[in-house]
């Protein structure tokens, strides 16, 4: 099975989706997921100025995928979240950035949080916007995948109660290896993969310690909690060739490592990715 390999440009950290494609090949891989917006959390700060957002000039969208090609670098998606899906703005926002992907990467899969209701009202509303998020995800023949972050996803019971609940076909998951952990006490991201597998439609490779609410997620392999042979051949098992999305957000704490550190980072999740069959 050949696999679609990728790095989240958000690996990069400040020099932002330039830098990614310009140096993902020297640390082996040849596609991205692209960040449609900046990031400031976990200590991982990535200006708006870093990233091409839905806002771009058609010369700065066609700039970039020039640099795309001449680097012979794909794209495997584009990451639309961060809007508050629970408003009609929140949504809005998030149908510009899915067009802004399709017309532009021609992308299959969208990545994009589930949003975080906070009472049964809430609840609802989210569950109304994300299958008018589905229904334009159709029309545009890509799907969705939703974060495994705090909330509608934060693990396999509430993913398959949001699962059935939407009932969308173009609305899957997107499973984070690493997040399972952050977000629940005690959990096997094995064992959570397991009953959720049939609905994965993209991966974060993340490596963690295992630890609640910790901020460690440093090159994938370097971690030692998350068992990665163990996930290829779960999704093996479903027909799954991709995108798997190396993610690395960094250590809490830790000063800004730099882009050559950072580059050494994603090569060295290269190094363990082959060594679990991920590039067989």
């Amino acid at each position: 099975m050949r696999r679609i390999l990728s790095v989240f440009t958000n690996c990069f950290g400040p020099d932002g989706v330039r830098a990614a494609a310009e140096r993902v090949k020297e640390a082996g891989f040849d596609h991205l997921e692209l960040a449609l917006r900046g990031h400031n959390f976990g200590g991982l700060v990535i200006p708006e100025s870093a990233v091409i957002t839905e806002s771009a000039t058609d010369a700065d969208a066609r700039a970039f995928c020039d640099l795309l090609a001449s680097r012979g670098v794909s794209v495997s998606g584009c990451n639309v979240g961060g809007a508050d899906i629970r408003t009609i703005e929140g949504v809005e926002l998030t149908e510009r950035r899915i067009r802004f992907a399709k017309r532009w990467f021609g992308v299959a899969v969208v990545v994009s949080g589930a949003g975080q209701p906070t009472d049964a009202s809430e609840r609802a509303i989210v569950l109304r916007h994300l299958s008018r998020l589905g229904d334009l995800a159709g029309s545009l023949e890509l799907t969705i995948a939703l974060e495994t972050h705090k909330g509608p996803t934060q693990n396999a019971e509430a993913m398959l109660t949001l699962m059935r609940e939407l009932d969308h076909p173009n609305i899957r998951l997107n499973f984070d290896t690493g997040n399972i952990a952050y977000y629940n006490r005690g959990v096997d991201p094995v064992a959570e993969l397991e009953r959720v597998a049939k609905y994965v439609r993209n991966v974060h490779v993340k490596d963690n310690r295992g630890g609640f609410e910790d901020w460690y997620f440093p090159a994938v392999g370097d971690g030692g909690s998350v068992d990665f042979v163990r996930i290829r051949e779960i999704l093996d098992g479903e027909g799954f060739a991709g995108p798997y999305t190396v993610e690395i957000e960094g250590i809490g704490g830790e000063s800004e490592p730099g882009l050559d550190a950072r580059v050494e980072r994603v090569r060295r999740s290269a190094d363990h990715l082959r060594k679990c069959g991920y590039f067989a």
